[in-house]
């Protein structure tokens, strides 16, 4: 009886496993969203003045814990591509646009109305358009992408690009410690990248070869996500060259991080 039961026990706790496992590798579910400002203040196209806003984001489809994590972050991510346009101090009083787009959006309206009050504006509608969705995803690690398009007066507009990785069965968002060991051993292998893209040979230094870099120094982004075919690292406008030469993106092998990559990542 005693065999039996202990027998049946085992199945029983297999099976489990088993589905857990399955959970851990089935593909991952998405939904769209599409968010359009539609309050005061949004573009006459026929007068050029306002503001428009949009945008296009993911969710995880799921209850589990980690998934309402992951999609929490995901709100959070496309409310901060409109909040960093807006006032510090309105964002401030009004905390729900932290969370909430069409709050955060009517803040920004409010901004292009008081550089119209105050004499600064510029001609033309201002546009706010935020796109985020999955660039990599595996049983374990969900990637995602956001750019963040703005116009707001000026000689052109600006693109801001975000990477962020997430634990699929924790909804942790990662950060680099927890995926290599060994950050100075990765930074010469970012640079060697780096170097080897924009065609600059070893030793050439970088401040003298036209790069936003302090004597020659190189470092690593803080833009990062793990990728199909390694880790990767995105340089935006302005951060490390002129805006001329847009987004700088590097991809270290995984061939190249054996070693220093945390083998709980993959």
């Amino acid at each position: 009886m005693y065999k039996v039961s202990f027998l049946l026990f085992i199945g029983l706790l297999t099976g489990l496993l088993g589905c857990d496992q399955s959970a851990n590798q089935a593909p991952v579910a998405l939904r769209k969203i599409a968010y359009q400002y539609t309050g005061e203040g949004q573009c006459d196209t026929t007068k050029r003045r306002g503001v428009s806003v949009s945008a296009q984001y993911i969710q995880l489809v799921g209850e589990s814990l980690a998934t309402r994590s992951i999609n929490d972050s995901l709100r959070a991510m496309v409310a901060s591509g409109i909040n960093d346009w807006v006032d510090s101090a309105a964002l401030a009083q009004t905390p729900a646009a932290r969370t909430d787009l069409a709050t955060g959006a009517r803040l920004f309206s409010v901004s292009y109305q008081q550089m119209g009050e105050e004499g600064r504006m510029f001609g033309g509608c201002w546009d706010l358009q935020v796109q985020c969705d999955t660039t990599f995803s595996s049983p374990g690690i969900l990637t995602v992408r956001q750019e963040t398009y703005t116009y707001s007066g000026g000689a052109h507009p600006n693109t801001q690009i975000s990477l962020q990785s997430f634990s699929r069965r924790t909804g942790h968002a990662l950060q680099l410690t927890e995926v290599v060991s060994d950050t100075t051993a990765l930074l010469g292998l970012v640079e060697r990248a780096f170097r080897k893209q924009q065609d600059i040979r070893p030793g050439q230094d970088l401040e003298a070869a036209g790069y936003f870099l302090r004597d020659g120094q190189f470092f690593l982004s803080g833009t990062f996500g793990i990728g199909r075919d390694g880790l990767i690292f995105l340089y935006n406008p302005y951060e490390i060259a002129a805006y001329a030469l847009g987004p700088i993106q590097l991809t270290v092998p995984y061939s190249e991080l054996k070693g220093i990559l945390k083998p709980e990542v993959l």
